[in-house]
């Protein structure tokens, strides 16, 4: 079962355009016949907003226009129908901004320079109002009301009575409050929209996570319909969630290229883009667990507090998700979960990497932590005796989820393997007993990851020339959808991958799709892909069983060698191969009965959800007299269900385990007390580079799920649930000979530092 990844199973076509720099960015796009844009933003949290002076901005050297709310006339829109209606945002602020870098105007000049310089010329007249930051502030009853037509600063609830026989088993009960601070998704390629007006349609090329979804937010915000825009996407930099759905600056641009007949284009700078792209995490998770004698869990009871930020994003859904995902791997009879999605006078909370779940681990693998201290258990014991095993999955948890296939023991056993627990535990002993300025320590997470949803569209297609165009609804921006799903579709013909051309990021083209997002693109697109191509491939052995008068059922698939371009042949007899070429072209005769060409398009709806689940372990060194921190190893030990790429999935078991690492040492969008954002450059917020991470050791179990055709689950994000609490567990556990038994992330020197002084001190804070 075991996999380690090696060579990848398909040869991959898209690495060549990316080294060699052929391949195309949106800022490699010629835009020569384009406008450039810069926005006002607000520089106060929240703020009555008087007046907009744009008279000196209009007379600057190359404007073009300068352009509000009252001259684009964009109704407020929510991303949800849940959300109330009074948290709506407007696309341009009209009598109030509620964050730091909220849009007012929009500049539009000849050049960049021009549009920057004119947009510091706005004059805003601004009441600036008490700002509300983080879900602390915004519990307090005397907090001042981002939207005083809704009279609370509660965007969405799920709280009912507690339940009061939840722990009557239990011999212990342990608690803890668990923060997950806000982070940001801070891809490579920052925000950038270029649109064209075209007679009544739009041209719209941008940087987003499915071109689909971004059409279809691009038609309800502007009152078209969606077949009057055409969206497409360059090569993108990133999206790890931040690009779900687009920004409310494309909104603008496209608005404003509409109501001037120009076309226009907005390249955002990263300060921009860790200002105003919508942000992740932004939760706590107050936790209570109840065990009997035997250190099994008899009850769980979480209470969720989520920030929405100024305006409800995504930030509402994801403790709604949350809710389902609270049993995480483990046995648990009885749960009770509540939880209160807050507004306050910061960014957008939206998608990023595990959306939800990283935040519900890290509560559940927090306490499992913190009550193995409590019971007199090792962490790692104290898991085995709770995890589902393999025997009992498929399992119903009691909040309504079915898993569906994992070893979850398994994944732990092989986790503590590889990172040398007991070698550890023996080192950590002897720099105790030798009185030494560092201390190791090691931790493990445990998780279980909802991974597939939706429908998705697959098209498979044959050319007379031989080659084959796949179609497929997702988006690839980094994740190797040519190579794995295209090299899946041509296996499956028999045909070399380099015969394949794979379309995606085209609305036009592309007529359906969901996007890329939690962890969806192999096994959705993948399977939708792999049935067009089974159709096609059904279709073609009727043709090839006519030509060479045969059973279809003794046709097979041939590839191509040194004997022959391949194809379809009798079973036994390869040297009669009909060619896909010859296939192609019988299918569209009218004489050969299937006119229209040899091909199939399928919309793939899957019965339920696959879970991945796996076992990060990691082993770190803290400086006790600097409070720095160096992650030693990492093991990932991940179940992804049938692996179609091994180099694939390794990649993301790595990039996904650097995020986690990241969020648990260095990563936090930090505000000051008015509001104002503290981590608008790479300076201050933190991000591990290839010296702060070590070798990250992966293993695949590959243990199918039936629910996808293919077999495959989710991959892409499981490293960001996991990992910050398998490395947050290990500094704790460096830390616990000092009474330090919990640290907020992310795990900062300063912040470790300030513990040990406290501890020497005997001022320990749990």
């Amino acid at each position: 079962m075991l996999i380690k990844p090696g060579r990848g199973t398909f040869r991959r076509v898209e690495d060549a355009g990316l080294l060699r720099g052929s391949t195309h960015y949106l800022r490699d796009l010629d835009a020569a016949d384009c406008l450039a844009v810069a926005f006002v933003r607000s520089p106060v949290a929240h703020a009555v907003v008087r007046a907009v002076h744009t008279d000196a901005a209009r007379s600057a050297p190359g404007v073009v226009a300068v352009l509000d709310a009252a001259d684009l006339g964009l109704a407020p829109f929510r991303f949800f129908a849940q959300i109330p209606e009074a948290m709506a945002r407007p696309p341009l602020a009209v009598d109030r901004v509620r964050f730091v870098g909220e849009l007012l105007a929009v500049v539009v000049a000849d050049t960049d320079a021009h549009a920057v310089d004119a947009a510091e010329l706005v004059e805003l007249d601004l009441d600036t109002l008490e700002a509300v930051v983080g879900v602390d502030a915004a519990l307090d009853d005397a907090a001042p009301l981002l939207f005083p037509e809704h009279r609370s600063n509660v965007v969405l609830s799920y709280e009912r009575p507690p339940r009061a026989d939840l722990f009557d088993a239990a011999a212990v009960v342990v608690e803890g409050r668990f923060p997950n601070q806000r982070l940001a998704s801070a891809p490579l390629e920052p925000d950038a929209v270029l649109v064209r007006p075209d007679g009544d349609r739009l041209d719209v090329w941008c940087t987003c996570q499915g071109v689909q979804m971004a059409r279809r937010d691009l038609a309800g915000a502007l009152g078209l319909a969606e077949t009057q825009i055409r969206v497409r996407t360059a090569a993108v930099g990133g999206g790890f969630g931040g690009r779900h759905a687009i920004p409310i600056e494309f909104v603008v641009v496209a608005a404003a290229a509409r109501h001037l007949g120009r076309a226009l284009r907005w390249d955002s700078s990263r300060t921009e883009n860790l200002l105003s792209m919508v942000h992740g995490r932004a939760q706590c998770h107050e936790v209570a667990m109840g065990f009997d004698d035997d250190g099994r869990i008899v009850g769980l009871r979480v209470r969720n507090l989520a920030d929405c930020g100024a305006y409800p994003h995504f930030g509402p859904l994801m403790p709604f998700m949350g809710r389902k995902m609270a049993c995480g791997p483990y046995r648990i009879p009885a749960v009770d979960v509540s939880w209160v999605a807050y507004a306050t006078t910061t960014n957008p909370v939206g998608a990023y990497r595990g959306a939800g779940q990283p935040e519900v681990t890290n509560g559940l693998e927090r306490i499992m932590d913190v009550a193995a201290r409590r019971l007199g258990l090792d962490p790692i014991e104290l898991r085995r005796r709770n995890l589902l095993t393999a025997a009992e999955l498929p399992h119903q948890t009691v909040t309504g989820l079915r898993y569906d296939s994992g070893d979850y023991p398994l994944a732990l056993e092989q986790a503590a393997g590889l990172a040398g627990v007991e070698e550890v535990r023996r080192r950590q002993q002897q720099q105790r007993r030798d009185g030494q300025t560092q201390r190791v320590g090691v931790g493990v997470a445990c998780y279980v990851s909802c991974t597939a949803s939706g429908t998705e569209y697959g098209a498979v297609e044959v050319a007379r020339d031989g080659t084959v165009t796949v179609r497929a609804g997702t988006s690839n921006h980094g994740q190797s959808h040519p190579t794995v799903i295209g090299g899946a579709v041509a296996e499956r013909l028999g045909i070399p991958i380099e015969r394949i051309r794979y379309i995606d990021n085209d609305s036009d083209a592309v007529p359906r799709g969901e996007g890329t997002g939690g962890s969806r693109s192999a096994q959705m697109a993948g399977s939708a892909t792999l049935r067009a191509a089974d159709a096609v491939l059904d279709a073609a052995r009727l043709l090839a069983a006519a030509r060479l008068e045969a059973r279809p059922e003794d046709i097979v698939v041939v590839a191509p060698d040194a004997n022959g371009p391949g194809g379809l042949a009798v079973a036994g007899v390869p040297a009669r191969a009909v060619g896909w070429p010859e296939l192609a072209e019988l299918a569209e005769s009218a004489e050969a009965g299937t006119a229209g060409g040899l091909r199939a398009e399928v919309d793939l709806e899957l019965d339920g959800a696959t879970f991945s689940s796996g076992a990060h372990a990691s082993v770190v060194e803290v400086d006790l007299e600097t409070g720095s921190v160096r992650v030693l190893r990492h093991v990932a030990v991940d179940d992804c269900g049938t692996v179609l790429d091994h180099t694939v999935v390794a990649g993301q078991q790595h990039g996904g385990s650097v995020a986690g690492i990241g969020q648990a040492l260095y990563e936090e969008v930090a505000y000051d007390a008015d509001g104002t954002p503290r981590s608008t450059t790479f300076v201050d917020y933190l991000l591990p580079s290839a010296a702060e991470v070590p070798a990250i050791d992966t293993l695949t179990l590959g243990i199918p799920t039936p629910i996808a055709p293919n077999g495959a689950k989710g991959v892409g994000e499981n490293g960001a649930i996991a990992a910050p609490s398998s490395v947050q567990n290990a500094v704790l556990d460096a830390l616990a000979e000092f009474g330090i038994t919990h640290l907020d992330l992310p795990l900062t020197p300063q912040r470790i530092w300030h513990a040990l002084a406290g501890a020497r001190t005997g001022d320990v804070t749990p």
